[in-house]
């Protein structure tokens, strides 16, 4: 008896139609390249972040400080990278954490519906009505001020366009014939949420996750310029372009190399947010 050729699951069709997108390729090569130089940066420099060398200020990029020294004599790339660690960190963690709270919150909202959903909905407005920066402010004052606990506020303020994502598409599929068939199998909620729904509202989620990295990564520059950041001598990349903008004259790669570094990120980011969205297409 001859046995049919297995096909290619949606999974392996998505990822073959993602990796033959160049831009999309090249973007998460780029972002993972970045996040790597940073991780490991105690390995790639051996200068300290904060090692202050007055008799070295403001030299140019040579062998000894590949991209100079700022103005107390610190490596500019031992402070890019090390303020990399920060900025990223803080994005990703708060993408993550809305990410996983507004699916929870989605999930039942959508999939329950009633009472729920309408609770749900009202608290989920609620927290789309306040201003991020006000959440912000809050955040550090209770928590302790240039510890990077604003991430926390960024995440409360990310989950409504998380949960809204989420409990849409739940909407949309859960009338579905073979949720029908499954609750009539005797299939529990739990098992047809991780089931059924769970690959179905992946995709879109998927993707609302790379532009809300993208998107923290803004937001937590904008903090760190403000001076809602990390303390100094930590470095974090908004406080690097707050610092470089008083020696803009006289050396702009103070300010130049922090803004290019986050303009990467979100540029890479972005084409690869754009290609994951066409690779995930049903339609395609």
């Amino acid at each position: 008896m001859r046995k049919k050729a297995a096909k290619p699951g949606g999974g392996a069709d998505a990822l073959r139609r993602l990796f033959s997108m160049k831009t999309a390729t090249a973007g998460l090569i780029v972002f993972v390249l970045i996040c790597l130089a940073c991780a490991f940066a105690p390995v790639l420099t051996k200068w300290q972040y904060n090692g202050i060398d007055p008799a070295h200020r403001f030299e140019r990029p040579s062998a000894e400080h590949l991209l100079g020294t700022d103005n107390l004599g610190r490596d500019t790339l031992t402070r890019l990278l090390y303020g990399g660690r920060y900025t990223l960190r803080i994005a990703l963690v708060s993408t993550t954490l809305a990410a996983v709270a507004g699916c929870l919150t989605g999930l039942a909202a959508g999939y329950f519906g009633g009472r729920a959903d309408l609770a749900l909905s009202q608290i989920l407005d609620m927290l789309a009505s306040i201003p991020v920066f006000l959440l912000i402010i809050v955040a550090e004052a209770a928590l302790g001020w240039g510890r990077g606990n604003f991430m926390y506020a960024m995440a409360i303020a990310a989950v409504p366009q998380f949960a809204r994502l989420v409990r849409a598409s739940v909407m949309s599929v859960k009338g579905f014939e073979y949720i029908e068939a499954s609750r009539a199998l005797g299939v529990g909620h739990i098992g047809i949420i991780s089931r059924r729904i769970l690959h179905n509202i992946a995709p879109p989620l998927i993707v609302r996750y790379t532009s809300g990295v993208a998107e923290a990564l803004v937001l937590c520059t904008i903090m760190g310029y403000l001076g809602i950041g990390i303390n100094p001598p930590a470095a974090e990349w908004g406080s690097l372009a707050y610092m470089g903008k008083n020696f803009i004259r006289a050396y702009p790669l103070l300010i130049i190399l922090p803004c290019a570094a986050i303009a990467v990120c979100v540029i890479s980011l972005s084409l690869f947010g754009d290609g994951l969205r066409d690779a995930l297409d049903p339609r395609l």
